[in-house]
């Protein structure tokens, strides 16, 4: 849901006043305080919690598969090893990796 940027101060006082029987405490700078953190919670990254194949990894940070297999060997990405050949990205792992605000990979996924 998308929150415009500008709510009138009479739908403000308006939802407060509704508001008020269920939330005593509330005032318009509460609310207001509230709306803005809901909306930066909704335009969060996306929390992984099964871990990826090299593919969705890779098409996720819109790199090839060599990208990944090399991040996986440096250590950058924590590998699952299923069997002799299945591999899986840890979800923990490539949070880090997306979240981390220093390095290339996070300016480059930030650019592209």
């Amino acid at each position: 849901m998308k929150i415009q940027d500008r709510i009138s101060k009479e739908v403000i006082t308006a939802a407060t006043s509704l508001l008020a029987p269920y939330v005593p405490e509330i005032t318009a700078t509460s609310l207001i305080s509230a709306i803005k953190g809901h909306q930066a919670a909704q335009t969060a990254a996306p929390v992984f919690e099964k871990p990826l194949t090299r593919q969705e990894a890779a098409e996720l940070l819109k790199v090839s598969l060599m990208t990944i297999s090399r991040y996986l060997r440096s250590g950058k990405l924590k590998r699952i090893q299923l069997s002799g050949r299945t591999v899986r990205i840890d979800a923990a792992s490539f949070r880090k990796l997306i979240g981390s605000d220093t390095g290339t990979e996070a300016e480059a996924i930030e650019a592209k």
